[in-house]
């Protein structure tokens, strides 16, 4: 039994009325998704899991297929605990929002300073990007990277595609470095 259907089992026993559904992968490496319905007006929740990135969790409307999950759990008992609240409540889960360079440095518990020594730049320097409104890619990519993240650029479409936005081998977002900004640099 893998996490998801020992979770699915530990719902049950503690909400015997909610009904539960788990949609296994086509393949080995997929995610597998557990759709908990409460019922009585109550949102339902997904469930998503796979091995190497544990558990997402959202209370998605029906124009949501597809996107990513809202919640992230780091293991099976967090999302045993998150999921039992939202069913209680009968409440909804909370996309993560936009934060700025600074409000992220703060969620991971890291000082200007130790951000600034992993990325090499002074604590004065790493000021100065916190407060700026256009970064170079390379500069928040660096920034990024110091804080132990990988950077990613997301393009949603109005038609409902999305896609990750890949810097290329050669061209402005892979030149950026030689200290040029380029059109549309965050």
């Amino acid at each position: 039994m893998n996490p998801i259907e020992a979770l699915r089992d530990d719902l049950a026993r503690r909400f015997p009325g909610v009904a539960t559904e788990i949609d296994p992968p086509a393949d080995d490496a997929g995610t597998w998704l557990l759709d908990v319905r409460p019922g009585g007006g109550r949102p339902w929740v997904v469930v998503e899991w796979k091995a190497d990135l544990g558990f997402g969790i959202s209370t998605p409307d029906s124009d949501d297929y597809g996107t990513r999950p809202d919640e992230v759990c780091p293991n099976a008992k967090a999302a045993y605990d998150r999921v039992s609240r939202l069913i209680l409540a009968g409440a909804r889960t909370e996309p993560p929002r936009a934060v700025r360079l600074a409000e992220l440095r703060r969620l991971r518990d890291l000082s200007q300073t130790e951000v600034a020594g992993r990325a090499g730049i002074r604590q004065a320097a790493m000021a100065r990007i916190e407060g700026r409104g256009d970064i170079l890619l390379s500069t928040l990519r660096r920034v990024v990277a110091a804080m132990g993240g990988r950077l990613s650029i997301r393009v949603e479409f109005p038609d409902g595609m999305e896609r990750e936005l890949a810097a290329p081998a050669e061209g402005p977002l892979a030149k950026q470095g030689a200290g040029e900004p380029t059109k549309g640099s965050l």
